[in-house]
């Protein structure tokens, strides 16, 4: 099987790359002229230069004698609204097209709970994204759904991704390696995807019969701040001491790194969306009916998942890990 991965080089996509070569696929990893290989170092694969706002000629390029794709490249961050929808959105469509025109059989799309939208919007079952990000992947899979019955499209909803080569989740471990970290006051749980298991999730994706979906992956576990901190101090070997903070203060923080990246014309990591998301609002979901479908559940717990990171954050040189 030929398999065509989008977003290769990224935190997500060099995991599902790596997962995909192991498990014996023939890869070819779509990525940016600019983009570092540095990721999939060691691993056999064909690269192709796929941009989501490129050349036509390069999606034709990108999906030729190819079985399968795994679509993840997309932007989680932008300066302006409209960037979710032309990434996202519109490189989806795309690719989608091209995928039609070169016959390939089967596209599995690395969506996000984010299209869902959080727990208290969604009650009634209903998509209700809150954020330009959760429009433009909703969007995205809407492109997909338009074309079943011409090409199988699987759609899996990943909840927070972490695990190693994750820079999202770095500020939180150097902040605690400190001693100390800033929490949200609300009793929000957390409901993590550790980046092996969603490549797990995606291979079984690729092989059943599992239908359109959308299929949120996470691990079953829902966790508590308190408890988030436990396996950092754990993955650490320090205790740490939290401030909380109220929702708001996230929010605003978010925003002021918006607008002091703003002359720069930079992307801060930490937006006004994450702090809003981090701070008021809880982003859960069943996982059983994923389970089923995929024959897969996730295997690493948080405290797991955490220990791992901060062991290869220390390895990569990102993080110090001398006893104080």
């Amino acid at each position: 099987m030929r398999a065509l991965v989008t977003g290769a080089t990224g935190f997500v996509g060099s995991h599902l790359a790596r997962a995909f070569v192991e498990a014996g696929y023939e890869v070819r990893c779509g990525t940016r002229a600019s983009s570092s290989m540095r990721w999939l170092s060691g691993l056999e694969v064909e690269r192709v230069q796929l941009d989501m706002t490129g050349r036509a000629e390069d999606f034709a390029s990108a999906v030729q004698n190819t079985d399968l794709i795994i679509h993840a490249a997309g932007i989680t961050r932008a300066r302006r609204e409209r960037d979710y929808h032309t990434v996202n959105a519109g490189g989806t469509e795309r690719l989608a097209s091209a995928a039609l025109r070169a016959g390939v059989r089967r596209i599995v799309l690395i969506s996000s709970l984010a299209a869902r939208g959080p727990d208290h919007k969604t009650m009634d079952g209903r998509d209700r994204p809150e954020s330009a990000y959760g429009r433009s992947k909703l969007e995205a899979e809407g492109h997909l759904r338009s074309q079943r019955g011409q090409l199988e499209t699987v759609v899996l909803r990943p909840a927070a991704v972490y695990g190693p080569r994750d820079t999202d989740l770095l500020p939180l471990f150097k902040m605690a390696r400190r001693g100390w970290l800033v929490l949200p006051s609300g009793a929000n749980r957390l409901q993590p995807i550790y980046a092996a298991d969603l490549a797990d999730a995606a291979l079984a994706a690729a092989r059943g019969d599992t239908g359109f979906g959308p299929l949120p992956v996470a691990e079953a576990a829902r966790y508590t701040w308190e408890e988030v901190v436990a396996g950092l101090e754990k993955a650490l070997g320090r205790g740490v001491r939290t401030v909380r903070l109220p929702a708001p203060a996230f929010t605003l923080a978010g925003r002021a790194a918006e607008l002091a990246a703003r002359p720069f014309s930079g992307v801060p990591v930490f937006d006004e969306r994450r702090g809003r998301d981090l701070a008021s609002r809880t982003w859960t979901c069943d996982t059983s009916a994923t389970e089923r479908a995929l024959g897969w559940r996730a295997w690493v717990s948080l405290s797991e998942g955490l220990r791992i990171t901060a062991r290869w954050y220390g390895q990569a040189g990102w993080l110090s890990m001398e006893a104080r």
